[in-house]
């Protein structure tokens, strides 16, 4: 993926099946641009996107994308917000995430933003 789509990765945890980015979603990402004039986010389809990008470069899955289920966008995320990217490997070829808000340590504590499943071949 184009470093210039990326936003800032500030922290990285793991565990043997999960890793947990902080995430710095930078006012000048493309994906913000025009969703929505005057009040940007940042997309599903972006979530999502970043999500499985993560996933491969942490080495949690592989293979082509066969669908997505559960999902489920709870609070917006927009420019320079600051979030955690959990990212758990679940079962063969299915990747669990979970985008939440804020950058406190005690990650379980923060709101959930979105989550869902990606499925892959």
């Amino acid at each position: 993926m184009d470093s210039s789509l990326l936003p800032a990765l500030l922290a990285r945890q793991a565990t043997s099946d999960c890793v947990q980015l902080l995430l710095h979603l930078n006012a000048d990402l493309p994906w913000f641009a025009g969703h929505f004039p005057g009040a940007p986010l940042l997309p599903g389809v972006a979530q999502l996107q970043l999500a499985i990008h993560f996933a491969r470069a942490e080495n949690l899955l592989a293979g082509e994308f066969q669908g997505m289920d559960q999902l489920k966008f709870q609070h917006p995320l927009r420019p320079d917000d600051r979030c955690w990217l959990v990212l758990c490997a679940h079962g063969y070829g299915q990747l669990r995430f979970e985008y939440r808000l804020g950058s406190a340590e005690d990650i379980e504590a923060l709101p959930i933003a979105s989550s869902g499943r990606v499925k892959l071949s």
